[in-house]
């Protein structure tokens, strides 16, 4: 119904709006030419009216029931598997920042006692590298391989998340889905796994997605 009004006010308002704007135009140019007093009061045109009625109509009744209409994204014989989440790989190069600072001002407390003077090097407290490994995605359903695949890290230091987005359809029943997920570099060993029998209904959607909290692939 929302649809439809939209739909209506979005021909009637523009109407009326030009409607309004000739009638104003044409009564300033009247009283400016002194006809105003004069003027006979036309009739009514119900023919322009019943045309203009007509017109809206054959706008509004396909709107009306073409809004009512169900409309289905997956056939009844599909279901799907999504696979959505941000994740931040580990670090290429293994370095502790906290640690660093703290070695740093250790040796700025020696060098205070001992010269009497402290060189502030604030490049060695930035020098950690800060690009992170790609996270990888494996996925087989019933043993068979859907996804392989490696999502870069964005950022210009390529030092932010990983970005994962993935959808396959997927045909109606139980099957078995193992996922792997690798955020260093890629190993034997996934740094998280997730291995379910699932039993997808018809149209039915199901998300992959990574629980930061608890640390964990869920799927849901």
């Amino acid at each position: 119904m929302i649809i439809i009004l939209a739909v209506l006010f979005a021909f009637v308002l523009p109407v009326l709006f030009i409607l309004w704007r000739e009638w104003k135009r044409k009564k300033s140019e009247e009283e400016k030419e002194g006809v105003a007093a004069h003027r006979v009061k036309e009739p009514l045109n119900i023919g322009a009216l019943v045309k203009v009625t007509l017109v809206l109509c054959l706008v509004g009744v396909p709107v009306f029931f073409l809004s009512s209409l169900p409309y289905r994204y997956f056939p009844p014989d599909s279901s799907a598997l999504k696979i959505g989440f941000k994740h931040s790989g580990k670090r290429v190069v293994d370095c502790d920042e906290a640690e660093l600072i703290k070695k740093a001002g250790e040796s700025y407390r020696e060098s205070l006692k001992t010269e009497g003077r402290v060189k502030m090097n604030i490049g060695a407290l930035t020098g950690c590298p800060r690009e992170r490994y790609p996270v990888a995605v494996a996925l087989r359903i019933d043993g068979r391989v859907i996804l392989d695949r490696e999502y870069s890290p964005t950022g210009i230091k390529k030092d932010m998340a990983s970005y994962i987005y993935e959808e396959f359809t997927v045909t109606p029943g139980p099957h078995k889905v193992s996922i792997r997920m690798y955020d260093r570099e890629r190993t034997t060993e996934a740094e998280f796994s997730l291995d379910e029998t699932v039993d997808f209904k018809p149209r039915e959607i199901k998300v992959v997605w990574f629980d930061d909290k608890a640390n964990m692939l869920v799927l849901e």
